[in-house]
């Protein structure tokens, strides 16, 4: 893989492709993304689960100011496989939507185990080449523990 600087990833590009996107605004600050997947030439993976095939709907809490986003992936017959929360600069508003630069550390909890931070490696890198200061990685890790503690203790972030 190459390192890259922070990604833009925006709502209405959505996250994955051959995908059929919506966004439901909750409130002015907070909307729920779904993107129900089409074919692809196989199938997406994080670690050992399957996480995109015909059929699977990813749904996506975008909320203002929030220094994550929540994604949560279900397969065709509607079951959780797996959570996976993106760390980030906070999510802002965009014409339309919602956007936000991603940060490198990702937190990943498939259901029934402890929820686990990836990349930490590629933080490392990014500080490397200057893509992130000490002083943010240092911010970047703590949100990633944070949001890892609040899925070891499920709150309403999580009901969506």
């Amino acid at each position: 893989m190459t390192l890259h600087p922070p990604k833009r990833i925006s709502s209405v590009e959505g996250l994955g492709v051959n995908t059929v996107k919506q966004l439901e605004w909750i409130s002015d600050t907070l909307a729920i993304g779904t993107e129900t997947w089409g074919e692809l030439d196989k199938p997406w993976q994080q670690d050992d689960t399957v996480i995109a095939l015909p059929g699977y709907i990813w749904r996506t809490r975008w909320e203002v100011g929030r220094p994550y986003i929540i994604n949560k992936f279900f397969d065709n017959n509607g079951h959780l496989v797996g959570i996976y929360c993106d760390i980030c600069r906070p999510v802002e508003k965009i014409g339309g939507g919602l956007a936000f630069d991603d940060l490198y550390l990702d937190v990943w909890q498939v259901p029934g185990y402890e929820p686990v931070i990836l990349d930490e490696y590629e933080l490392d890198e990014a500080i490397s080449a200057g893509y992130v200061r000490s002083e943010e990685a240092a911010v970047i890790r703590r949100h990633a523990e944070e949001v890892r503690q609040m899925l070891m203790v499920p709150t309403d972030l999580l009901d969506f």
